[in-house]
C-alpha cells in the first residue's frame, strides 16, 4: 500500500511485499493469500525529494492499528512456543512494518533469514525497513541481492533506483535501474513511470557543476 500520498507521481516511495494481513484469535494463523504479482501489497518510506508532476498517489487502506496489535499479540504467542517458526517470524515482521515499528521488523526478519534464507520478497521488505531506519547501503545491498534471486523481481529494481537517485544521489547507478527495469517491459499496474525518473536523473545531471579545467 502506499502509506503517505505525496504530492507528485511516485516520490521515492519504496515497494514491499509485505502480506500478513490475517488477525488472529487465539488460534494458529492460518497463511496468508499470497499477494498478486502485479499487485503492490506494501511500500512505504515517505519523505524522498519529489519528482516534478502534479499527480498523487491514493492513499491505501491499512489495518486498523488495534487489529494490528492484537494480530502481533497473537504471533507473538505462537513465537513463544515454536520460536524458530519461519511463517510466524516473517508475519511478524510483516505486522511490524504496517505498524511502521521497522527496527523490530528488521529483528524479526533476520531471524526468519536465519533459518530459511532466499526469499525476493523477504529481501525487499527488510531492505525497505533499513532505509526506514537510516541505513541506505544495507537497503540496496538487499534490493540487489533480491533482484538477483528473481530478475524479474521489478519492485526491488524499482526500490534500487529510488534509493541510489534520492538517498545516495548516485546517477550512474540510477540510470542502469532505469535501463534494466525497461528490459522487462512490465505491463504491472503500478509500474512507474520511468520517463519521470529518467526527466529528474537528467534535471539533477544538469544541475552539477561543471569540473574546471
Amino acid at each position: 500500500m502506499w502509506k503517505n500520498p505525496i504530492v507528485a507521481l511516485l516520490a521515492g516511495a519504496l515497494l514491499g511485499f509485505v502480506t500478513g494481513y490475517m488477525v488472529g484469535q487465539g488460534q494458529p494463523l492460518p497463511a496468508p493469500a499470497p499477494a498478486p504479482a502485479a499487485v503492490n501489497p506494501h511500500a512505504g518510506v515517505p519523505g524522498a525529494p519529489p519528482l516534478g508532476g502534479t499527480g498523487a498517489m491514493p492513499p491505501a487502506a491499512t489495518m486498523p492499528d488495534q487489529q494490528l496489535t492484537q494480530q502481533l499479540r497473537d504471533l507473538e504467542a505462537l513465537l513463544v512456543k515454536d520460536p524458530d517458526n519461519y511463517d510466524h517470524l516473517v508475519r511478524a515482521g510483516n505486522t511490524l512494518y504496517d505498524m511502521n515499528s521497522y527496527a523490530r521488523a528488521i529483528d524479526y526478519y533476520e531471524r526468519a533469514r536465519r533459518i530459511k534464507d532466499g526469499s525476493a520478497d523477504v529481501d525487499t521488505d527488510l531492505g525497505v525497513c533499513y532505509r526506514e531506519t537510516g541505513n541506505a547501503q544495507k537497503a540496496v545491498e538487499l534490493f540487489t541481492r533480491a533482484a538477483a534471486l528473481a530478475p524479474t523481481h521489478w519492485q526491488s529494481r524499482f526500490n534500487l533506483l529510488v534509493v541510489n537517485l534520492f538517498d545516495l544521489g548516485d546517477l550512474a547507478a540510477a540510470e542502469r535501474q532505469v535501463a534494466e527495469l525497461r528490459k522487462l517491459d512490465v505491463k504491472a499496474p503500478g509500474f512507474p513511470d520511468l520517463a519521470m525518473f529518467e526527466k529528474e536523473i537528467a534535471s539533477r545531471r544538469a544541475a552539477k557543476p561543471t569540473p574546471a579545467r
